[in-house]
């Protein structure tokens, strides 16, 4: 088998990435690329949606794009404006592959794109009489030197060059360069960028992954279509630690935490908003990659509800809402790093939670720190050490098994 054959077999979500290099051989950006487990999708908006959400809600951004921008391609005739603005304009750039005389309709999306402050770029210019006029709208022009003639290069070189524009002119990106003498000539020609195998053929990225439930997802897009509480839609979150992860790094990765740190899956919604929230959930429900196997995930369920009901019958610890909220979600992220095949330090830095979350998840301190030292001692079957820990939360131990058994009866009963 294949290096790429081996991934997929594996059951990893996949996306590859190409760079984009300058005349010196740094790397400006990437495209990135689906790669699917099963089979390609047909649908060109899907495979760009797949990219989106993989790239802000599963992978560790950083590690995929080292801090560049990322290329996603799209066709004048299949992409949403609307659920383009989910994403951080600074990182993704919209790459159109326009294939007809663009519609009035188009323009229109272009320009909402534009005011939103995405860059965008044209792929396969070849100077059309209606690619001409939408020179001005571009930031980049990538041309398949592989497709054209030496000759031909040079002259759109030279039409790109030769427009009018208000501010800056778009940067020219040669494609599908493939030798050491095609790389040169095009940086002769006057292209600033370049791409192609000679470069860098597509790396494919892998990443592990429990995929979403499907049936909360469902609920979760008629309770926020409906108008439902927000009660319910937490608790739709509180159903799938990892939908739960997946929101926190959405947040982060698109820099939408606007400086707060977050200590509960009810603040993060309440941060990003209900429509914002009902686009990512339906790409996600398009995207996901089938129903959740691990039962690790259950034990997570499990631990959140058990950290939630002792702090409820605790003498000792804060009874707010925040800190019942703060302790959930403490004790579902206690498994992450098994959940998602990741270093603990690693994920928690991504997520930019709270301090005392991270310092409980990370050094078993504070109020959190505890609760967790006695959900692991429950697990454990260590009957001293959950007497010490049970004493130190201010809960008697009789209760702690009545509670475990809540918890077991609460996350058996979530759908799967």
């Amino acid at each position: 088998m294949t290096e790429e054959s081996d991934i997929i077999a594996a059951n990893l979500d996949l996306v590859a990435r190409q760079a984009i290099l300058d005349a010196k051989g740094n790397v400006q950006a990437y495209e990135l690329l689906a790669r699917e487990e099963y089979s390609p999708t047909e649908d060109p908006f899907l495979a760009s949606a797949q990219v989106l959400v993989k790239v802000f809600s599963i992978y560790q951004l950083e590690q995929l794009l080292d801090g560049k921008k990322a290329f996603i391609n799209f066709t004048n005739s299949l992409f949403d404006e609307k659920t383009l603005e989910l994403f951080p304009c600074d990182r993704v750039v919209p790459e159109f592959t326009i294939t007809e005389s663009p519609s009035r309709e188009f323009l229109g999306k272009i320009q909402y794109l534009k005011k939103a402050g995405f860059r965008i770029a044209i792929d396969r210019f070849s100077g059309k009489a209606w690619e001409v006029p939408l020179l001005p709208w571009m930031n980049y022009v990538k041309i398949d030197v592989n497709a054209i003639a030496a000759a031909d290069m040079q002259n759109l070189v030279k039409l790109v060059r030769a427009q009018k524009y208000a501010t800056r002119m778009p940067l020219l990106i040669a494609t599908r360069v493939e030798t050491r003498e095609q790389a040169a000539n095009c940086f002769a020609a006057g292209f600033d960028w370049s791409q192609g195998y000679f470069f860098m053929r597509p790396q494919v990225v892998s990443n592990r992954h429990v995929g979403n439930d499907q049936r909360n997802l469902f609920q979760l897009l008629n309770l926020l279509s409906g108008d439902g509480p927000i009660d319910e839609i937490e608790e739709g979150f509180r159903r799938d630690p990892a939908l739960s992860v997946q929101l926190l790094r959405y947040l982060n990765s698109a820099g939408m935490r606007r400086g707060r740190e977050i200590d509960s899956i009810r603040q993060a919604l309440l941060v990003l908003g209900r429509v914002p929230l009902q686009r990512w959930l339906t790409l996600l429900m398009f995207t996901s990659q089938g129903p959740r196997k691990h039962s690790l995930l259950a034990m997570a369920s499990s631990r959140a509800r058990l950290a939630e009901l002792l702090r409820q019958e605790s003498t000792h610890l804060e009874q707010s809402s925040e800190a019942l909220h703060r302790s959930f979600l403490v004790g579902m992220l206690s498994l992450v790093d098994a959940l998602f095949d990741q270093p603990l330090m690693d994920i928690l830095k991504e997520l930019k939670l709270h301090p005392s979350i991270t310092t409980a998840l990370l050094e078993r301190d504070g109020e959190d720190g505890v609760l967790l030292q006695l959900l692991e001692s429950i697990e454990r079957g260590d009957y001293p050490a959950m007497q010490q820990w049970a004493t130190r939360v201010g809960v008697p131990v009789e209760s702690v098994n009545r509670l475990a058994l809540e918890a077991m009866a609460w996350t058996a009963a979530l759908p799967r």
